[in-house]
């Protein structure tokens, strides 16, 4: 099989070296002409660069296997790959391995602490010669109320974190998962933000899906810090933009955007941050050389299983 790399930078040389072992022909773009490059590609790799649409899909007319190491597939077209009978293969489902990688709940607590210390004016304003403390007093998560929307893999660790450094938690989830004993579930998200000043968005998002934080919710988010390290379509982005722009939040810290490759707000989200307390960062949550060499050696790996016949079967999510 031929094996397109659509974002080969630093792509890890042991997963490489594991498909050119199972016979693979591997061949990395070189960022020239896409459509020569699809069109004899029967396994594709892709990151988060490109929207896997119709339109895309209609050049890769050899495709049989998408692999993608996220756990998210806001980038591409399910339906449309279920109808040319292209196969997923992605980290979704996959628990117990995803367990062991720790890059986004790090991230997404950084910005909590990032947020709270005011950190992006703060280089700011030293990067410009200044050096006055008084103008970027903060607080401390000590003693601060946290709700994290959706207790999974990544908000059950950012919930630790936030214990282990003295924050109450409280959460919201629409399934059964594992809490401490000292963690209180709440009924819904509207009750969630209303009892702590601190809410991070960590649940899954499902393509189409009605945002989590609609006008309502982000109304009820006076003097509040928001963390979204999920997806940009868990939230009425336009209702998100307004409230900034009022300055109705304390502070807001998105490592995600709607549409992040299509027509997206960061040029607006960029006007916006100027002179407040947001941070914008490019969806770097997953993007450490651990978890990516890590999750590209296991998708290859998935794939192998697949090809042979010894696929495990998924563990519930």
């Amino acid at each position: 099989m031929q094996v397109g790399l659509l974002e080969p930078d630093r792509f890890d040389p042991a997963a490489i070296a594991q498909l050119r072992a199972m016979g693979h022909t591997v061949v990395p773009f070189d960022g020239r002409d896409l459509q020569e490059f699809l069109k004899p590609v029967e396994v594709l790799f892709v990151r988060l660069a490109h929207q896997i649409d119709a339109a895309f899909l209609a050049r890769a007319p050899a495709l049989r296997y998408l692999c993608s190491p996220t756990t998210g597939h806001a980038h591409m077209d399910e339906h449309e790959l279920a109808a040319r009978g292209i196969r997923i293969v992605s980290l979704r489902g996959e628990q117990s391995f995803l367990e062991t990688i720790r890059a986004t709940p790090e991230h997404t607590f950084g910005l909590v602490l990032a947020l709270l210390r005011r950190y992006r004016g703060a280089f700011a304003h030293v990067d410009g010669g200044g050096w006055d403390r008084d103008l970027f007093r903060g607080e401390e998560l000590y003693g601060q109320s946290v709700g994290i929307i959706g207790l999974g893999r990544v908000g059950f660790r950012v919930a630790s974190y936030c214990e282990a450094f003295g924050a109450q938690i409280s959460y919201v989830d629409t399934k059964e998962v594992k809490a401490a004993p000292s963690w209180q579930r709440l009924p819904s998200v509207r009750q969630l933000i209303e009892a702590n000043r601190i809410i991070i968005l960590c649940a899954s998002y499902a393509n189409g899906a009605t945002p989590i934080l609609g006008k309502g919710e982000i109304s009820a988010m006076r003097g509040r810090y928001l963390v979204n390290t999920a997806r940009g379509e868990l939230v009425d982005e336009q209702a998100l933009l307004e409230a900034v722009e009022a300055d109705a939040l304390e502070g807001v810290a998105t490592d995600v955007l709607s549409h992040e490759t299509g027509a997206h707000q960061l040029s607006r989200w960029n006007a916006a941050a100027a002179g407040r307390n947001i941070i914008v960062t490019p969806h770097i949550g997953g993007a450490t050389f651990t978890a990516m060499a890590r999750t590209e050696n296991f998708i290859v790996g998935k794939l192998a299983q697949i090809l042979d016949g010894t696929e495990k079967q998924h563990e519930a999510v």
